[in-house]
């Protein structure tokens, strides 16, 4: 009895120290959602006791509210260090601009073992949504806020959003900001709970499953969450190699205006990226800093004041192929090695983002060239492709699975001397591949579609000597459009021209920028 006793006492000990400190905060301000109001009300969470970092966060709200279209809810550390949006405009999307009439009506979960809210809601038609618990999701775009978009509806994930923040950043007021957008209907918060959990022991932790994350496409380069492409320029304001750079990112959103936000990130020798880190939905600006032990330096966009640095790679590889290499809709960092000489295997190596062992993707020989970070294969990996010289002026093209690099199939396309462009431009599961050539002034795309593979005919579009191709939704369709940045000696005459698929014989043109600017979308360039 003694030594059973003893055993139940060091096992009581060590679940102790694990679990250093879980608690659920009640929140004060709880009562009727404003009505058409943007600024909404706040609930407020008093937290504190807390001496290690955060691992995880959970919302728990007492709603209800007729048509579930008209909320935004909103999540916010202690001072706005990190943020994330719960849910919002549920079920706005391009087909269904006005949204779906669900209600809430219940007590609702909000944590990363939860199931897709927006499914929920499609299925709850008019009734209610049933009370459980759900991932948080991305915001749709509604027709009062411009252009519909496809945006809506990608879940993410809160552990990836506030898991890692400090003490003093973690106790201190948190504030849930919930606004009614629409008038005509309303609602009401009865009660509201925040849980924070400190520990990392998987007995008091919600487990991750990627089958609940939901079904929905991200854009390209969307730094704004706007569900389109942002236009993105960086200059070097430090002057000289090693400078340091500003970024400016233009809204493509048209009730915001095209504002244009700025912000110092790197230096002019870095390389600059984009992609999803923290799994908000919104694209996050990196850039990777090349070195004996080089890194990639992330401002996540629920955390901009916080970067995230991950050393990986050296000099010589190439880091544009970032991608979600493991299927939880966060990126992974990833970068490409050439072999050092002629016969030599080149890899590509792949840190994932949450954890677990990194892999390395036997991928070409020396001399080949690499597209990867987007999904060949429709299996929801970002998977890799090895452009290579196959002889008497054509292109060899090879496609690797993302998790084992295992051969998914090989075509021949273009010249050696081709740019590759990736994107999806045909709306399926599959990216597909654009080859991009200049000829008599002109860049000439021509696209093959992967599910098909069938090649589509060749669009002049753009100009060969001045051009900086590109690829990005910019019409919020769902499809890549072809893409340029025009720049020009002649002050304000700098743009961004867009071949928007849903109306390729009308150009969009942005100005935005100077002659010396770099456009970050011409890294996904090959």
């Amino acid at each position: 009895m003694k030594r059973t006793n003893r055993i139940i006492a060091g096992l009581l000990a060590m679940l102790a120290a694990n679990a250093l400190h879980a608690a659920e905060f009640a929140g004060a301000g709880v009562g009727p959602i404003p009505d058409h109001n943007a600024s909404g009300s706040n609930i407020t969470f008093s937290v504190s006791g807390f001496t290690q970092p955060v691992a995880q966060v959970r919302l728990r709200l007492a709603l209800t509210h007729s048509f579930v279209g008209d909320l935004r809810a909103t999540l916010l550390s202690p001072g706005g260090t990190a943020r994330l949006v719960i849910f919002s405009r549920l079920a706005y999307r391009a087909a269904s601009s006005v949204g779906r009439g669900s209600n809430f009506s219940g007590t609702y979960l909000f944590d990363d073992a939860g199931t897709d809210l927006w499914a929920a809601a499609e299925l709850a038609g008019s009734g209610n949504i049933p009370p459980a618990s759900y991932r948080a999701s991305t915001g749709g775009v509604s027709s009062e806020d411009g252009t519909p978009s496809d945006h809506g509806g990608c879940s993410t994930s809160l552990t990836a959003a506030f898991a890692g923040l400090a003490p003093a950043d973690a106790n201190g007021t948190w504030t849930l900001n919930i606004a009614d957008l629409s008038a005509g209907d309303a609602g009401l918060v009865s009660s509201a709970q925040l849980g924070i959990l400190d520990a990392s022991d998987a007995l008091f932790r919600s487990g991750f499953d990627p089958s609940t994350i939901g079904s929905c496409k991200l854009a390209w380069f969307d730094l704004t969450g706007s569900g389109r492409s942002s236009y993105v320029l960086v200059r070097n304001i430090g002057g000289g190699p090693g400078g340091v750079v500003t970024w400016f990112v233009k809204d493509n959103h048209v009730a915001a205006g095209g504002a244009v936000d700025s912000f110092a990130l790197g230096l002019s020798t870095d390389t600059f990226l984009t992609g999803d880190w923290d799994g908000d939905g919104i694209g996050d600006a990196a850039v990777w800093r090349a070195g004996d032990s080089a890194q990639f330096i992330v401002r996540r966009s629920s955390r901009p004041t916080r970067l995230l640095t991950q050393a990986f790679g050296h000099t010589g590889d190439d880091p544009r192929h970032v991608g979600d290499y493991d299927g939880d809709r966060r990126s992974d960092f990833a970068v490409f090695r050439s072999g050092a000489q002629a016969g030599d295997a080149s890899k590509t190596l792949v840190k994932l983002s949450a954890g677990g062992a990194d892999r390395t993707l036997v991928t070409g020989e020396n001399g080949s060239f690499a597209s990867g970070g987007v999904d060949y294969t429709g299996d929801g990996i970002a998977d890799m492709a090895i452009q290579a010289n196959a002889g008497s002026g054509v292109a060899s093209f090879r496609i690797f699975n993302g998790i084992d690099g295992a051969p998914e199939g090989s075509f021949n396309f273009g010249t050696p001397s081709d740019i590759i462009v990736t994107g999806n431009q045909f709306g399926d599961e599959l990216a597909d591949i654009t080859i991009v050539r200049g000829a008599g002034g002109q860049l000439n795309w021509t696209t093959r579609d992967t599910g098909s593979g069938i090649g589509q005919p060749a669009v002049a579009f753009g100009l060969s000597a001045t051009d900086f191709a590109l690829s990005g939704d910019y019409d919020g369709d769902g499809l890549d459009d072809y893409a340029v940045w025009r720049p020009s000696a002649t002050e304000g005459q700098s743009k961004f021209v867009v071949r928007p698929s849903t109306a390729p014989a009308t150009t969009i043109e942005i100005p935005l920028g100077k002659n010396g600017d770099f456009p970050p979308g011409n890294n996904r360039v090959h």
